[in-house]
């Protein structure tokens, strides 16, 4: 099968979504399909905050196509001045007066995006059995679109978080001349479902966790001198809605009642959300962005995984704890309870430091609790989330979709 995949963003950008479509892309291929990959973002936006709605088009940076071990990766970006000034209209968009009516500004970006990479996208379309987006926006319209136009069947991801992104009026309206919408875990799909999504055009498939091959947890205790003590670990950006200032506010309460408790911080953040480092106690450890080998065996060695998240679905981090057998103390985003204690698989808290820490103490002083928990998300990991999991979920979909457009 010819499988095309879209991403908003692809590694060497960091993140969960970026991770999740090189890991099937790269499974793909391995099974025989062919592979190919359309992207805009391979680095993260390091602009102004007002203008950060413009890194999906005049702002993109430009980079060239390449080869990803045998997968053909194309940038959807400007590469000229031509093209640049081509995008210039999408500008619109970041002026002040007319972001209160955002969708409209975003219809009329769409038409001059589109104008530029039609033909580019056609070209790729034409040529795959499938496409699978997990790109909503001007990229998502735009093959979608192209799609539409080829006759190919169009699947979409969309990672709707309610109330937050994803669920205006023109994603639903996107959503709806999909072949089919995947949501992450049953009540991601049961929400698109709401938004007026025909059930039989919902389906509900995962995302998998990136690991190394093996990983060291006594070596990581060593070099930052941990010994044996109970061990608290947060990863993710430092952004509010992460919750990492929900942790660091739980660091108190979490010491008096187990004054040896440590407490690693990893992930990347801005000046200002660093700064919340600069007075904490002398158990709190900052370790910023790290490898991919340093977080498997900051993971590995912890004894609960902490990130109280009020803007996730089904984060790749909380299933990389679970594959390491770690009871996962996570938020109430819309979702995650289901996901973890709806698994027994840890403690879904409030996004304030007194219950994150009741939860991370429940957790740390009762054996038997944390064992089952680590051991009930390490099987779900197994059973749903692995690659090859997701893959072999995925496949019998695209097949699906792919029948349904020549035998309709």
């Amino acid at each position: 099968m010819k499988i095309l995949l879209i991403a908003q963003r692809y590694p060497p950008f960091v993140g969960g979504v970026e991770v999740h479509v090189m890991q099937i892309s790269r499974a793909f291929l391995a099974e025989g399909h062919h592979v190919s990959v359309a992207a805009a973002n391979f680095a993260p936006y390091t602009g102004s905050k007002r203008l950060a709605v413009l890194f999906d088009s005049l702002l993109t940076p430009p980079h060239d196509d390449f080869d990803d071990n045998g997968i053909p990766v194309t940038a959807i970006c400007p590469r000229t001045a031509v093209e640049k000034l081509m995008l210039l209209p999408c500008a619109i968009r970041a002026v002040p007066i007319l972001r209160k009516d955002f969708a409209k500004m975003q219809s009329v970006a769409y038409l001059f995006f589109r104008s530029l990479y039609w033909k580019r996208a056609v070209a790729l379309v034409s040529q795959c059995d499938v496409v699978h987006s997990l790109a909503n926006g001007l990229l998502g319209w735009l093959f979608r679109d192209a799609a539409e136009a080829c006759g190919k069947p169009y699947i979409n991801t969309p990672f709707v978080h309610p109330g937050q992104w994803g669920d205006a009026a023109a994603d639903v309206r996107h959503y709806k001349k999909c072949d089919r919408v995947i949501g992450l875990v049953q009540t991601d799909s049961d929400y698109l479902i709401s938004l007026g999504i025909e059930p039989r055009r919902v389906s509900t498939i995962g995302v998998s966790p990136d690991l190394p091959a093996s990983t060291n947890p006594i070596s990581f205790r060593e070099r930052h001198n941990l010994g044996a003590a109970p061990l608290v670990v947060y990863v993710g950006r430092m952004m509010a809605q992460k919750g990492a200032a929900a942790v660091i506010d739980a660091v108190a309460d979490v010491t008096q009642a187990l004054p040896d408790a440590q407490f690693v911080f990893i992930g990347p953040g801005s000046d200002e959300e660093v700064r919340v480092f600069d007075n904490t106690l002398v158990n709190v450890h900052y370790l910023g962005k790290v490898s991919l080998q340093e977080k498997a065996d900051a993971l590995a060695a912890c004894d609960v995984f902490c990130m109280p998240s009020m803007s996730e679905i089904l984060p790749t981090v909380y299933l990389e704890a679970w594959s390491l057998g770690k009871p996962v103390v996570g938020g109430r985003a819309h979702g995650l309870p289901e996901l973890i204690e709806g698994n027994d698989a840890g403690v879904a808290a409030e996004q304030n430091g007194s219950a994150v820490a009741a939860a991370i103490i429940s957790v740390l002083t009762n054996t038997e609790m944390a064992q089952r928990y680590g051991a009930n998300g390490k099987a779900l990991v197994a059973a749903k989330y692995s690659v090859r999991a997701v893959t072999t979920q995925l496949l019998p979909l695209y097949e699906t979709v792919r029948n349904e457009r020549t035998h309709p």
